[in-house]
């Protein structure tokens, strides 16, 4: 499991509570992990400026954010960034991701560097994969262990021993590693499994893939359960033993 420490703010987010519960959770993280600075996470400069984190912020403090980092007072440093202009932190950073959704924190999800992320959407549900992807903190619920994304071991078995084949810097980018997980993905529609691209997605990226392989993985199972028929394994090395060697649970 990551040791990022990940919640969910699921309160109006043009409230002043979900703001102050939002910063109360990120400052708790600076201290449980030493990270040293909090980085406001927003889609667009426009959503800093003209929205009601704008207000919540203050307007002295969104003006000089715009020049660079602020030093609040118990020493943490605040940023603001953009989906477009955040890059990986230089140090240890807390994220404050407003108006969350799927896209921002798949994003979110691939920065190095990063300590604790706290979410806060703006339409409620749309974190909510994200929420299950890694177990989060949900503020004003009991803390769950993270449920399994995928109950077919079998696929499960089948997308570790992926995981491990595949070059997970470049996912299916490279044609060697693409043919490798095309098919994993075909054996296992050939054998009658159901369907897993709802959470393929969110699996890969907690079992270590980048957000951008893993939406690659997603589109390649989306096309293959979307065949009419079983896909011919006659062309691929071994498919049988490989898949019995998924079935008992073997290397």
């Amino acid at each position: 499991m990551s040791e990022i420490v990940r919640a969910l703010v699921p309160l109006d987010s043009h409230s002043t509570e979900a703001f102050q519960t939002a910063f109360g959770y990120a400052n708790a993280i600076c201290e449980k992990t030493g990270a040293t600075d909090i980085i406001v996470l927003t889609h667009t400069k426009q959503q800093l400026d003209h929205t009601s984190l704008s207000r919540l912020l203050g307007d002295g403090t969104v003006r000089a954010l715009a020049k660079g980092p602020v030093t609040l007072g118990s020493g943490v440093r605040l940023h603001a960034e953009t989906m477009r202009t955040l890059g990986w932190p230089q140090r240890k950073s807390v994220l404050v991701v407003y108006y969350a959704e799927t896209g921002i924190l798949d994003l979110a999800d691939g920065t190095r560097n990063v300590a604790g992320v706290v979410a806060v959407p703006d339409v409620p549900g749309e974190a909510d994969d994200w929420a299950k992807r890694w177990g989060v903190i949900i503020h004003g619920e009991d803390r769950k262990a993270p449920a399994p994304l995928i109950e077919d071991e079998v696929v499960v078995r089948a997308l570790t021993t992926l995981s491990r084949m595949v070059n997970l810097s470049t996912g299916v980018g490279h044609p060697r590693d693409k043919d490798f997980a095309n098919e994993t993905l075909r054996i296992l529609r050939a054998k009658g499994h159901a369907d897993p691209t709802s959470n393929i997605r969110s699996w890969a990226i907690r079992h270590g893939w980048k957000p951008e392989h893993a939406v690659k993985l997603e589109e390649m199972s989306r096309k293959i359960w979307a065949l009419k028929g079983k896909p011919s394994l006659a062309s691929f090395h071994n498919p049988n033993e490989r898949y019995d060697r998924w079935r008992r649970g073997e290397d």
